[in-house]
């Protein structure tokens, strides 16, 4: 007798996952292997960056102080104990994610995927535009950002007061936007705003690198647009709730996206270098001011690289937001298909 078994959980999924209504057709058949154009991307880019801080870390080294030989390895126990704990979060996400039914391609997926193949998606997802904003008001935004930079470069105003004034048009429609967002994707606007903190970091430690270049490496004159906060605790904190975020989206979201776990990854790996230097800012702040500050990887590190600490740094989180650049658009295509756009604003657009 046949036995007629339960339907899959994956079915289940896929049947109850809402997509817009297009039929799913397939590509035309593959004309032979190609290359993947964003591992393409991805190598030209950390080609170009590596060759960059390669130039940089030996024409401009690092001035301050560096610890010996023998001392640098006084608190190898701290960095081994931070990287037992981000061994310990990493394992717990991978434990959780083992734990999911292995899932085939989703109703959404296969959409995107049939569209890529037809040539018919569009060059930016919807999701990932202002979607209630009028164009016209965003685009007055943004010429008035470019407006107010060249009157403060000329009044010599603080690059901070520079960084403010040309976003603060934006603020409202972003914050208006991201309630939006908020409430109609759920969790996928948190991702987005993690990539635009993020993005935001980059910015800071690209600043930094060029004040490093322009100073010959004078570290005490180079600490990006907000000087302010570059210290140790603003550091471990970010780095570690981007950490956890990313660990949280691992195993949140539905879809299994590698190039999250990319970032994730890195982010894991940075993490063990803030664990380290958080605790030598507390506990022994006269090892981190005479050279501890290097951390691990950093030149004259634990382990340590041609890298100094401002390059290394910059390196980690540029590892970190490329990839998960591209994690926020692949859930982006899977989000507009999830949630296609209300006829109201069909009808207004």
């Amino acid at each position: 007798m046949a036995i007629v078994g339960q339907p899959s959980a994956t079915t289940e999924q896929a049947a109850s996952e809402p997509v817009a209504s297009e039929q799913i057709t397939p590509g035309p058949p593959s004309g032979g292997w190609s290359p993947d154009k964003r591992f393409l991307g991805i190598a030209i880019t950390v080609d170009i960056v590596a060759l960059v801080l390669a130039y940089v870390a030996i024409s401009v080294p690092l001035q301050g102080p560096k610890l010996t030989g023998e001392e640098v390895d006084q608190h190898w126990v701290v960095a081994a104990i931070g990287a037992l704990i981000v061994a310990i979060g990493f394992t717990f996400v991978l434990f959780k994610t083992s734990r999911r039914p292995k899932a085939e391609m989703s109703a959404a997926s296969a959409v995107v995927a049939a569209q890529a193949a037809a040539g018919t998606l569009p060059r930016v997802p919807r999701t990932l535009k202002f979607e209630i904003t009028p164009k016209q008001k965003t685009k007055r935004a943004l010429i008035l950002s470019v407006a107010v930079l060249a009157p403060l470069l000329l009044v010599g105003a603080p690059p901070a007061l520079i960084w403010f004034a040309m976003l603060a048009p934006l603020i409202p429609y972003v914050v208006k936007e991201a309630r939006y967002k908020q409430a109609r994707y759920g969790v996928f606007a948190l991702f987005v705003l993690m990539g635009v903190l993020q993005m935001l970091h980059m910015v800071e430690h690209s600043v930094q690198v060029g004040q490093l270049v322009a100073t010959a490496g004078d570290l005490s004159r180079s600490h990006g647009i907000f000087g302010q906060l570059d210290f140790e605790a603003v550091h471990f904190i970010t780095d570690t709730l981007l950490w956890i975020g990313l660990g949280l989206l691992v195993t949140i979201l539905r879809e299994r996206n590698v190039w999250l776990w990319i970032a994730f990854i890195a982010a894991s790996l940075h993490e063990v270098e803030h664990l380290y230097l958080f605790w030598l800012h507390i506990f022994d702040n006269n090892f981190y001011l005479a050279g501890g500050f290097n951390g691990i990887m950093g030149h004259n590190g634990i382990i340590g690289s041609p890298l100094d600490r401002p390059y290394l740094h910059y390196t980690y989180n540029l590892i970190v937001f490329v990839p998960m650049l591209i994690a926020i658009w692949d859930e982006a295509r899977r989000m507009d298909v999830r949630h296609p756009q209300p006829a109201s604003a069909q009808a207004a657009g």
